[in-house]
């Protein structure tokens, strides 16, 4: 509790947080959220990815493999939990399969969604990865925390890290892209209906018909299908690890 304390009086963190303890009051939909995920689930992760190149996906598996590894070696080393990892399957894949230029993810937490990130744009042997988070303003010092997986990666120059929360990370995404456009859009980190719009919306101009999009969790709200059924969408809802991932963009459809 005293860290928490202490993180929210920093001038530079009290109104982020504040708003995100506000829409912690935001109606609550999961249960239709999730119904509605499990209706319109048509794979798992790993299914979509052998039915787009299955020959590549095989190939990857041992990556996949040591990468974890490698990972959960290095966070055994620390003495504070720091959550889960994103999709980085799918991004590993998606990023060898179609070698995008700028990736924007959001919600870094402990580096495993931008870890997997940056070892695929390696191999590709180019792209950016612009990144959005904001501190576990419970642990102690939690600056510190945020990437820690990806920290020593070799192509760290091609790496962007905005820890200032989405509202204002998002924002100077958007002017550091000038005149570029987002190829793959992660998004993984406020939970929130309006979180998620707000995103979108800050977002839209580096947007195309060709942005590949993924929402991780969308059994929490009904943000998702909102936004496919509004903005009459192709999409792919998948199953991962007994959560959902919605997925948009017209070159996997």
């Amino acid at each position: 509790m005293i860290h928490i304390f202490l993180n929210i009086i920093k001038k530079n963190y009290f109104f982020t947080i504040f708003k995100k303890i506000i829409k912690r009051f935001e109606k609550n939909t999961s249960a239709e959220a999730k119904q509605w995920a499990i209706l319109n689930t048509s794979q798992t992760v790993e299914e979509f990815c052998s039915s787009i190149d299955s020959l590549l996906y095989d190939k990857i598996k041992v990556d996949i493999k040591l990468i974890e590894e490698e990972a959960l070696n290095k966070l055994s080393k620390l003495k504070v939990s720091l959550g889960g990892g994103g999709n980085y399957i799918l991004l590993y894949f998606l990023i060898l399969k179609f070698k995008p230029l700028n990736i924007v993810e959001t919600g870094v937490a402990a580096g495993w969604s931008s870890l997997f990130i940056l070892r695929a744009l390696k191999k590709n042997g180019k792209g950016y990865l612009f990144s959005s988070d904001f501190p576990y303003f419970r642990l102690k010092n939690p600056e510190q925390y945020i990437g820690y997986l990806a920290q020593n990666e070799i192509n760290k120059h091609s790496w962007f890290l905005d820890i200032r929360g989405d509202d204002l990370a998002l924002q100077e995404i958007v002017n550091r892209l000038k005149n570029s456009e987002i190829d793959i859009f992660h998004y993984d980190s406020d939970k929130s209906y309006s979180g998620r719009s707000k995103s979108l919306n800050i977002l839209s101009s580096k947007i195309n018909s060709k942005t590949i999009i993924i929402f991780d969790d969308i059994q929490n709200n009904l943000h998702f299908r909102d936004y496919v059924y509004e903005h009459k969408k192709n999409f792919h809802v998948l199953e991962f690890q007994g959560k959902y991932v919605g997925i948009v963009g017209c070159e996997l459809l």
